[in-house]
Parts: structure tokens; sequence; C-alpha cells
């Protein structure tokens, strides 16, 4: 759990390093650089400091912006301590013609994340690359505050890689010889609709695979840039749909804890409610995705399971999965009367169904030796930046909920499963486990619901006013505990309401890049339901 004291230990650490670098902002420390150091600074953060994660990278054009530093772009790399729970923003200030070193070598997974601030703001990066989610041919940098969008280019398909053979027909042949690489392209249920999979097989298992994304790229991120907060509200619930509530209550805690909007406790709890219940749904949703593409009538049984929990957000709400719950201050609307009554019945089958459904897979008998061949260790999780229930079916014991506990977190008791050999069949039991620790924790926060107001009264005056609102163009990172793993927001203020930059932090991009580690070793028939164990979400890929 975080530790006031021990941010101040490290506070003296930076501060003795470089003062004049170092500043601290709402618990999280900000470390500014330039390219000559930025290197040395990593190797000592990693090495050194245990900051073994890196969480993501947001870049910016500053230069509309009154800029200290004088310089055109800003990278941030946001790096996560899990030991003693610490967060630190890298700041590399760069010019347009410099040449950025590359972390690669540090972190594998910032592969994606550089290739995307390259494609996006036309940066040059020590290394060579491809476009990750445009056209490669493209010309266009759309997250330049003057960037003229246009029609994208047209690309070609490209062709299978090549396999090598040996042209001695005396000697024996190479082993790759024996390989195949089939293609499954968007509309390959294989790939559940989300994006192009080159995989290799010899020729029984998989030994290889390359992953395309973009194909669903819509530029959510530069679309945010022309919206209000109430308005950036409303479409944020779209990333992922399923379970709704959770990136407007992300969206809505960023800004609150940007301008210091404290929200009333009865708000608080019923936000708790409401993440819980959507992390119900999606897990219900995976389960009952892994069960169908291996062909189990058990599918049905999980997508009954999840209609009751969609009755629950119905009948609060008036939408089925939840959307239109936060708001900036608050919650919309209050429990209506009658609904914990519903919840308590909808508790109670839950509980009964999933255990007979649990027990009539494991009665099966290739149940399980279908969701095990592919094993994958803690050290890869970490290496590879993945978090949420796969993380935690590789051995990491991490949630947010209680590493970094908001709202009442830290007053509920409840408990992190963690699995042992990181399998599908580890990631179905983990999120089994998580639906009945979701519904203790919704039974311990009805049964001492705070009274009060669900606003925040002084909200409108407070933050809505323009002459009393506190100006700040300081970067601002904020996330919780999704479904599929830590989802947040890097949030950049603007003018007016409007925010500057918004960079989306999803689970299922980091998920996405280490997708041919966890299909190592399994055969074609096993591929799609450990994809579906993985929970990777179309909208979560974009940027």
């Amino acid at each position: 759990m975080f530790n006031w004291k021990e941010f101040e230990n490290a506070q003296n650490i930076f501060i003795q390093v470089g003062q004049e670098h170092y500043h601290m902002q709402w618990g999280q420390h900000h470390v500014d650089v330039r390219p000559k150091d930025f290197l040395r600074w990593i190797e000592m953060l990693k090495d050194d400091l245990g900051y073994l994660t890196l969480v993501d990278i947001a870049g910016v054009d500053r230069r509309d912006l009154a800029n200290e530093s004088g310089c055109q772009f800003e990278l941030v790399y946001h790096l996560l301590n899990m030991g003693n729970h610490q967060r630190l923003n890298l700041h590399l200030h760069v010019n347009e013609q410099e040449i950025i070193p590359s972390i690669v070598s540090f972190f594998a997974h910032a592969d994606w994340m550089e290739r995307e601030q390259s494609e996006m703001l036309n940066l040059e990066f020590d290394r060579p690359m491809v476009s990750l989610l445009l056209p490669r041919d493209q010309e266009i940098y759309p997250l330049r505050k003057d960037a003229n969008i246009k029609n994208w280019p047209q690309e070609k398909t490209l062709p299978l890689p090549r396999l090598r053979i040996n042209p001695n027909k005396s000697e024996a042949p190479y082993p790759d010889e024996a390989y195949s690489w089939k293609k499954f392209d968007v509309l390959s249920s294989e790939t559940l609709g989300l994006f192009e999979w080159l995989v290799c097989f010899d020729p029984q298992k998989v030994v290889q695979s390359e992953v395309h994304v973009g194909f669903h790229h819509q530029g959510f991120e530069k679309i945010l840039e022309g919206f209000s907060w109430i308005q950036v509200m409303q479409l944020v619930d779209k990333i992922q749909v399923g379970a709704a509530p959770t990136y407007s209550v992300a969206w809505a805690k960023t800004i609150e804890d940007t301008y210091r909007v404290k929200i009333p406790e009865r708000a608080q709890a019923i936000r708790i409610v409401m993440l819980e219940l959507a992390r119900i749904a999606e897990h219900l949703t995976v389960l009952g995705e892994m069960t169908y593409a291996m062909k189990r009538e058990e599918f049905k049984l999980f997508i009954n399971c999840r209609e009751k929990v969609y009755e629950l957000f119905e009948k609060f709400c008036g939408h089925r999965q939840g959307l239109s719950i936060a708001n900036v201050g608050g919650v919309r609307v209050d429990l209506p009367h009658g609904w914990i009554i519903e919840y308590q019945a909808v508790s109670n089958i839950l509980n009964k169904n999933l255990k007979i459904i649990h027990y009539s897979l494991m009665s099966q008998n290739n149940f399980r030796s279908m969701l095990e061949g592919s094993s994958v260790n803690a050290q890869a999780v970490l290496h590879w930046g993945v978090s949420g229930p796969a993380m935690r079916a590789s051995g990491l014991n991490f949630d947010l909920r209680k590493s970094q506990p908001f709202y009442f977190y830290r007053d509920i008791d409840f408990d992190i499963p963690v699995g042992i050999y990181g399998t599908a069949y580890d990631r179905y039991l983990i999120r089994l486990e998580e639906i009945f620790q979701s519904l203790r924790i919704i039974t311990q926060v009805i049964d001492n619901l705070p009274l009060g107001e669900i606003m925040n009264p002084d909200f409108s005056t407070l933050v809505l006013d323009k002459d009393q609102m506190p100006a700040t163009h300081h970067w601002h990172f904020s996330s919780l505990e999704s479904p599929n793993g830590e989802a947040g927001f890097f949030h950049l203020p603007g003018s007016e309401f409007h925010p500057y930059r918004i960079k989306i932090k999803t689970p299922s991009f980091a998920l996405t890049q280490a997708l041919p580690h966890f299909m190592l070793g399994l055969g074609e028939d096993q591929i799609k339901a450990c994809l579906a164990s993985l929970g990777i979400r179309r909208m979560e890929m974009d940027r």
C-alpha cells in the first residue's frame, strides 16, 4: 500500500540527484530531463530504485503552451515501483530535429509505445521503426496541433513470412521447413474480430506469431481534444461498453484529482458498487467467450448470469451496460427504491449458479487440458507490462484496489486471487474467483451505505466558475483496476474546461503486444479460447 514515509525517502533521493529537475505533485514524482541525460535516469530508476514497470508513454506537441523548458515536444514516461507503490513521471523535453534514445533494451514493451509516439508526432528515435496504427506511407501526424487530417494512403497487404529451405537435398532439411504460416484476418473467428494475426505452426503447435493492429483506428484521443470534460465523460464509456462505468469513473476521478474536487461518501460507495458490477459483467462475458470457443453449452449459462447484472444496471440508470453513471463531483442518480433487494436476489443466484457451472465444467474430461499448454511466468508478464487477471494468473499479487486504494477500498475485506502457471486455465480460475470477491465487496458496501448527497454541492461554484478555477498546465495520471487490468488517463489541462491532451492507458494494448508469448506451444484448436481468456477489447487497442 502507498506509504508517505517511503514517498518522502524517494523524494530526498531525487532532490539529491538533481534538485533543479524534480518536483512533486499529487503524490507522484516528476522529473524533467533532456535527451543527453535520459538513459542515465532510466538506468538509475530501473536498476537502483526498483521502477521495473513502464506503464505508458504520453507525447504532446507543446508549441501552443507556455513552456519553461523551451522545447517543442514532451514525452512523459510513467514508471511504477510495485514494491513500494510509488509512481514517477519522467518528462523528456525534445525539439523537432533531436533524436530520442530508445529504451527497448530496458523495457521490451516500450516498442509499441515508441512506435505510436513516432507516427503520431513525427518524432525520431535512434532505431528503425515501422508504423503501428497508421498506414506505412502516411505523411500525416495527427497529434501535432497543426495537423491537416485528410485521406490516408492505401497500403498493400504484406505477404506471409518466408521460410528457410535447404537447397542441398543430400543434407538434412532445416527444422523450420516443416513449419507453416497461417493468416487470420479481422474477419476470422480465431481473432475475435480484433486484428490481423500471422501464426506459425510446427506444424502442430504455435512457435511464432505476429500481430498487426490499427484496422479499427479512429483517432479517439485526437477526437477527445475537441470536447469539454463533460462531453468526454459520455464518449469514454464506449471504450469498453461491456464494463462501461469503468472508464467514465476513471475520467471523473482524473478531473477530481487534478482540481481537488471532493465527492460525497455516498457517491464514492455507489461508484464502488458500479465498478464491481462492471467487473462481474466483464468476467462473465470473458468466461462465456472462452466456453463458446471450446464449444461448451455452459457459455449460455454464463451469458444468462451476465444478463442478471445488466438488469441491475438498467434498473439503476436505464442502460443495460451502465452507461452515463458517473459525473465529475459524484454520480448522476441515486440507488432507486428496491434496488438493494434486487441486488441481493441476483447475488444469491450468481453465487449458486456459478458454482454449479464450474462443477459441470470440471467434470468434463478435456476442459482443463484444452486451457493448458502455454505457461507465462511472472517475469514475462512484468517484462511486457501486462496487468490485471493475466498478470495475477502468473503469480504476481498486484491489484490497485489493494496497492493504491481509493474511495473505501482500504476499509473493505476482500482477497486477491493469484495463480501459479499463467495458463488460460489459471486465468479462468482467477476471473471466476474475482466474481465472488466482487459480490463480497458490494455486499459490504451496501451493508454500510452512507447517507447524504450524491453530488458535491459546491462543484459548480468551485470548478466551473472560470474565475475561481485553479489554473494548471501540468500532467496528471490517474488510474484504477479495470476488469482486464490497469486503466486510466494522462491529462494535460487546456483552457475553458477543454483538455489540451488526453492519453488513454488501457490493458488491451499491452496484452496484444505480449500475445505471441501467451500463444507459444498451443495447438490451433486452443488459440481461440486462450485469446478469449485475455479479455482484449477492440476499442482499448485504439488511440
